[in-house]
């Protein structure tokens, strides 16, 4: 299926794989998605399935 696929992750299908899938499920995206979490969740309360770590970039 490799020849067909769009080359991304599928956010919503990520377990406990790493921050490296984390970041490309997101891609371009993700520096955003880390400001937001520093700002409305900075103690990372909400860190379950795909986490965006605050902080990290």
């Amino acid at each position: 299926m490799s020849p067909f696929s769009l080359e991304a992750e599928y956010a919503n299908n990520l377990g406990e794989e790493g921050e490296e899938r984390v970041r490309a499920a997101y891609g371009g995206n993700y520096e955003r998605l880390v400001s937001l979490k520093n700002t409305y969740d900075p103690a990372n309360f909400f860190r379950l399935n795909a986490n965006i770590r605050p902080g990290t970039r």
